[in-house]
C-alpha cells in the first residue's frame, strides 16, 4: 500500500502544498482533530482487549492470522450515498471544533473535489487486496500510521506480502467484533477507515513540507497509544506486525 502513496501526494500537491506553511498548519490541526472525530470511537472498540497483541503473539508463534479469522465477509459493495454522508459527517464534526480544519478538509474532498474513494483504491492496488472490504481499509489505515509514527521515508520493503499478512491480521481483528455482522456496518466502516487512512496520508505529506514531521509523528503516536496500540514498538513484516 505505502508504495502507491506516492500518487496521492502527486494528485494533492496543488490542494495542499502550493502556498505557505500556513497550508501545512492547517492539514496538521485538520488530522489531529480527525483522530478525535467519532470514528476514533469505532477503531477504539476494534482495538481494545489487546485483539491486536494476540494477533502479534500469534505471528510471532508461527501461527497464521489467516486460520484466526472466521467466515465474516468484510466485503461489500461500495455505495455513492453512504460515501457522501461520511465525508458530510465528518467534514461537519471537524467544522465544529476547529473552523479552519473543517474548512480545510471539505477544500479537498468535499462536494465537487477530489474523491478519497478513487485515492483508497490507488492506494491498494498494487497490493492486490479488494479495496471495497473493512479488513483491508483497516490494514491501511495501520500501515499508514506505522509508516507516520516511524517516520519510513523508504516503503520498499513494505510489499503485497506485507499488505497481504496485515490484512489477513485486520481480518482476524475485525472478526472479533460482534456487532460487525451486518452488510451496514461493515460498509460503514469500511468508508469511515478509507476516509481515515486518506486523510492521514494527506497530513503527513502536508506535515512533511511544512517542516512539522517530529510534533505530527508524536501527536500521532500518542493517538494510537490512547487506542492501546504502540507503532513504535512493532514492525511491519511478511507476518504483518509483529513485536520488535
Amino acid at each position: 500500500m505505502a508504495r502507491k502513496l506516492f500518487l496521492i501526494n502527486c494528485i494533492f500537491a496543488y490542494l495542499l502544498l502550493s502556498n505557505s506553511t500556513a497550508k501545512a498548519q492547517q492539514s496538521v490541526d485538520l488530522i489531529m482533530d480527525n483522530f478525535t472525530s467519532s470514528v476514533i470511537s469505532q477503531t477504539n472498540t476494534l482495538l481494545a482487549n489487546s485483539a491486536i497483541e494476540s494477533s502479534m503473539r500469534n505471528a510471532r508463534k508461527g501461527k497464521s492470522a489467516k486460520a484466526l479469522a472466521t467466515k465474516v465477509n468484510f466485503n461489500y459493495t461500495p455505495n455513492k450515498a453512504l460515501q457522501q454522508k461520511v465525508v458530510q459527517q465528518l467534514g461537519d464534526n471537524l467544522k465544529a471544533r476547529n473552523a479552519a480544519a473543517g474548512q480545510a478538509f471539505f477544500n479537498a474532498l468535499g462536494p465537487g473535489k477530489a474523491d478519497y474513494n478513487q485515492l483508497f483504491a490507488q492506494m491498494v492496488q498494487q497490493s492486490g487486496l479488494p479495496a471495497n472490504n473493512a479488513a483491508t481499509a483497516l490494514a491501511a489505515y495501520l500501515e499508514v500510521g506505522y509508516v507516520v509514527v516511524n517516520n519510513v521515508q523508504n516503503t520498499t520493503s513494505i510489499t503485497a506480502e506485507v499488505d497481504k499478512a496485515l490484512q489477513r491480521q485486520t481480518t482476524a481483528l475485525l472478526s472479533q467484533n460482534k456487532r460487525l455482522t451486518t452488510p451496514t456496518a461493515i460498509s460503514r466502516l469500511g468508508e469511515e477507515l478509507k476516509l481515515q487512512a486518506v486523510v492521514l496520508y494527506l497530513g503527513w505529506q502536508s506535515a512533511l513540507q511544512g517542516g512539522q514531521s517530529a510534533q505530527f509523528s508524536s501527536g500521532i503516536d500518542q493517538q494510537f497509544k490512547s487506542m492501546g496500540l504502540d507503532l513504535t514498538k512493532v514492525k511491519l513484516t511478511s507476518k504483518g506486525l509483529v513485536k520488535k
